[in-house]
């Protein structure tokens, strides 16, 4: 995400496709709140934004992850169950991934007078059939 070091601007995650040899996620219904899983996993989901601002001449970057995985078939601990959960930590590539993202740049601008407040004459003035 190197393009998002270029100064305040929002991600956000579209979509993915490819697989993951290792993740670690955090999952309220196991004790600890996080479990690892290593073998390869195709991503199902992918999701989550992350928004970097500006304090004090410091750049900060805040935001999450969200990942749906489907386990392997065959005689691997999930035996295509899909798992989920937010990322925490690393998420490693099993396979080339493709992720498609939205990047938004915040500009602080005057807002512009609605047409709501013109005169009927301007509205009138600007349309042309």
């Amino acid at each position: 995400m190197a393009f998002s070091d270029q100064g305040p601007r929002t991600i956000c995650i579209l979509s993915a496709s490819g697989a993951v040899c290792r993740v670690t996620l955090r999952q309220a219904s196991h004790s600890g709140g996080t479990v690892s899983y290593e073998g390869r996993f195709e991503i199902v989901t992918l999701s989550g934004s992350f928004l970097n601002y500006e304090v004090n001449g410091s750049m900060n970057r805040s935001g999450s992850l969200s990942v749906s995985l489907a386990g392997p078939d065959g005689s691997g601990s999930l035996d295509g169950r899909i798992v989920g959960g937010s990322v925490v930590g690393s998420l490693v590539a099993a396979t080339q991934v493709q992720v498609v993202v939205g990047s938004f740049v915040a500009e602080a601008k005057k807002p512009k007078q609605s047409s709501v407040n013109k005169p009927l004459f301007e509205l009138m003035h600007c349309w042309k059939p």
